[in-house]
């Protein structure tokens, strides 16, 4: 009996351990947000970063949940990344917003959006496998969340 307490006691502690070490815990959005309005490459970063998450949620939502309104999630995520590629095309490279320019700059920041997605969405999953919710009992999650909510809403309006 004392074997299992202890092996359990071990896995649990190994378990809080592997979700401490998420870089995306251990380094809030808000973070880099503070940063963004006097940083370009923190303003990516975030747009990333928030765009990734939302996609997370709305695959969260709709497959673990089934929440039919799963795909506004989705939509945020990608207005985050049409903004991104815009503000890219535009301010930082200094040229002509066209479908081709958009079109490259977009697919261009897709691997570190997905990567972000991935990660967010592993984590959602792992919350609603041990807890049956996706957020609720993750605070480090709940406050990203708020935080891109609240960002989407300065660059776009309460829409």
């Amino acid at each position: 009996m004392k074997k299992l307490i202890l092996a359990l006691l071990i896995f649990l502690v190994s378990i809080s351990s592997i979700k401490a070490e998420d870089p995306l815990v251990a380094d809030p959005i808000i973070n880099h947000l503070r940063l963004a309005m006097e940083d370009d490459k923190e303003l990516q970063y975030s747009l990333k970063r928030c765009a990734g998450l939302f996609l997370a949620s709305g695959t969260a939502l709709h497959k673990l949940v089934e929440d039919p309104d799963a795909q506004q999630f989705v939509d945020l995520g990608e207005e985050l990344m049409e903004y991104l590629a815009k503000y890219q095309i535009i301010v930082i490279d200094s040229s002509e917003l066209t479908q081709e320019s958009f079109n490259k700059t977009y697919s261009n920041n897709i691997e570190e959006v997905q990567r972000m997605n991935r990660s967010y969405y592993a984590r959602m999953s792992d919350n609603f496998s041990t807890s049956g919710t996706i957020i609720e009992n993750d605070v480090p999650l709940g406050d990203d969340v708020f935080t891109c909510i609240g960002f989407h809403e300065q660059i776009f309006g309460n829409q």
